[in-house]
């Protein structure tokens, strides 16, 4: 598995309830699949 740096891992993301998360967080454990969706409208 390739590693992200470690810069990535400080970004912080909003998960579908509007809940703040730091991306190392979601990996921390566990590998994680993250999904980035844009919406339009």
């Amino acid at each position: 598995m390739a590693k992200l740096p470690d810069g990535l891992a400080e970004v912080t993301v909003v998960d579908g309830d509007g809940a703040p998360h730091r991306l190392g967080e979601l990996w921390q454990t566990r590998p994680a699949l993250v999904l980035f969706v844009r919406h339009f409208g």
